[in-house]
This record gives C-alpha cells, structure tokens and sequence, in this order.
C-alpha cells in the first residue's frame, strides 16, 4: 500500500496531504479537514476518529467498516467499502465520504494530480491572529521563543535589562517546568509572557485533543509561577491550520505571529540578522528571535544583534514596547 503526497486546492488556498488509494476509494489523512476548520479527534481508547463540524458529527471506527453519522436531524449507521486505517502514525479516512457528509462541494476530482475542493462553510473561525501591530504608530515589538534555558535566556535578560526594555518571552511549558530560577527572573524583571505550547509540537500534526492538552499543560505550568493566566500564544513554527485558530480562540488566546523573522535559529550571525531587520522592519513591527540553545543552531549571533537592534530601533525613533502594548 502506497502513501503518496496531493497538494488539494481548498478554497482557493494549497494544503499538502498524504493519500493512498484502495479499491477504488480515496483514503486521506484524518488531519487534513482540520484546514477546512473541522475538528479532528482520535479516541484511543475506543478506537474511533471523530470528526465534527458545526452540527455533524462523523465517528468511525479504526479497523472497521461501520460509520455513524449524527446531526441535529438524524443520526444513521452506514457501511464503508473501506475501513478507516492506521499507517506510519496517520489515520486514513475515506476523502469523499466525508466531503459529502459535510456539504462540502468538489469542483474538480481526479486525483492524484487535482482536487478542487470548497467547504461551503460559512460559519468561520474568529481569526484574532496577528502578525504585527497598527502601521499608523511608530511601536515595535521584541519577541523570544522557545525558552527558558540557562545558556541564552540569561544573556537576553541581560542586555534587556542593561538597555531598560521590556520584551514578550513565548515560553515551552517543559522549559518552564526545568528552568523555573530563569522563568522567574524573567516575571521579576518585568517582561510579558505567552504561551509556546508544552513541547514545541507542530500544531497541524494534533488531534483536537492532543492540542489542547499542549496549550493547558503549558497555561497551568505558568499559572504555577504567576498566579494568572496569559491571553498570548505562539504556535511553534508558525504552522496552524483553521480549526486550531478556533481551538484556540475559543480557549481565550491572541494568536502572536511576527512581521520581522530574523531566522537566529539557523545560527545566522548578527550581521545577517541586522539584514534582515533592515529590510524588514516597519511600523508595528513584531521581531522574532530565539532564547532557547537548540541542536539546529547557535543564537551568539542573536545575542550580539540584539543590542544592535535595540540602538537601531530607538535611534529611528520606534518605541519598544510588550505585544499587550503594542496590540492595546
């Protein structure tokens, strides 16, 4: 059996998934209706995958060829031709049937070279999702993610203190959890917080399920050290599909992205970083960078830019402030 990659046009915007066919049917990953903002869930414990959407709830059950479909009218048992199935970690659930059952509409089919697809979905996420603040107030905002650590967090706390600015940490609650002196220093010297997630996940990858447990193991860790909760969040690497917006949403959050990403992560030096802020800083501006020592790259170079851009910032004019701040 064959897994293979489609890019379906859905709603005029690509989305990669993964494929395979079986006797005719069209068997596609679970996960991929969350980019039409259906919420995706896989009970383990009773093996079923559960998709629901407005007032349709779709159940199957791993393994088996039964179905059962329920809405505000009906609730029907139906037989599959194929049964949903697990591959290398991914569920597979027949593409068309689920399409039909959630009046969604195929405006071209013939796979695997194209799939137009249109979810007639009017009830859309509130996407309170930002990439930078007003463009009419000279405000620019710095951001860390990944942290804490004891290697680069503290040398970030430094200059931000040295230079008496305030800056918005994305934290991952395991981080937290292994570093509470340096979370705690953080707190103490002023700075704002937001929510990293738990373990730094790529969000598209999570049942409905799974992504909130992130977000609340990471709100809870924080709560610990606070005593309140924070409205900020930061999906790691930016990846975030429609039904994780509402997720989200729904549990109280801003969705933090950024307007300058400065890469620091892939061990640019501070001469490349400055490039970029150069090229890409306006007003509004959200910057991104990195406190946290990873396997991918060294952040000397961030650390080194960091005053540099501090001085750049200040010397144009910008007030730098915290992502509440910049947002209010």
């Amino acid at each position: 059996m064959s897994v293979q990659q489609i890019d379906i046009n859905l709603d005029g915007q690509q989305v990669m998934s993964h494929f395979y066919e079986c006797n005719g049917v069209m068997m596609i990953s679970a996960l991929f209706f969350k980019h039409a903002n259906v919420l995706v869930d896989y009970e383990r414990e009773h093996q079923t995958i559960i998709l629901k959407q407005n007032n349709t709830t779709i159940t199957f059950f791993k393994d088996q060829y039964e179905v059962l479909v329920q809405n505000e009218c009906l609730i029907k048992n139906e037989t599959l031709s194929v049964a949903p199935l697990d591959l290398d970690g991914k569920i597979f659930i027949p593409f068309q049937y689920v399409v039909q059952n959630l009046r969604m509409s195929i405006l071209e089919y013939s796979p695997p070279l194209k799939i137009n697809l249109m979810t007639n979905n009017s009830a859309r996420p509130h996407k309170a999702v930002f990439y930078k603040g007003p463009a009419n107030k000279k405000m620019a905002a710095l951001t860390f993610d990944d942290g804490p650590d004891d290697t680069y967090t503290p040398q970030i706390l430094d200059i931000l203190e040295e230079k008496k600015i305030k800056a918005t940490f994305f934290v991952v609650g395991q981080q937290v959890r292994w570093q509470p002196e340096v979370f705690k220093r953080i707190l103490r010297e002023g700075h704002e917080i937001g929510n990293h997630s738990w373990s730094h996940p790529n969000f598209i990858e999570l049942t409905t399920s799974e992504l909130k447990n992130e977000i609340k193991s990471t709100e809870t860790e924080i709560r610990s050290h606070t005593g309140k909760s924070t409205t900020l969040l930061r999906p790691p690497y930016g990846f975030i599909t429609n039904s994780d917006i509402q997720i989200i949403n729904e549990l109280g959050y801003k969705i933090i992205m950024w307007s300058v990403d400065t890469l620091d992560w892939s061990g640019l030096t501070n001469e490349e970083i400055m490039s970029i802020v150069n090229r890409d800083l306006t007003e509004g501006a959200i910057i991104l960078q990195h406190s946290f020592k990873s396997t991918t790259g060294r952040l000397d170079g961030s650390v080194k830019a960091l005053p540099e851009i501090i001085d750049k910032l200040i010397r144009e004019g910008y007030e730098i402030v915290t992502i509440p701040m910049l947002l209010d």
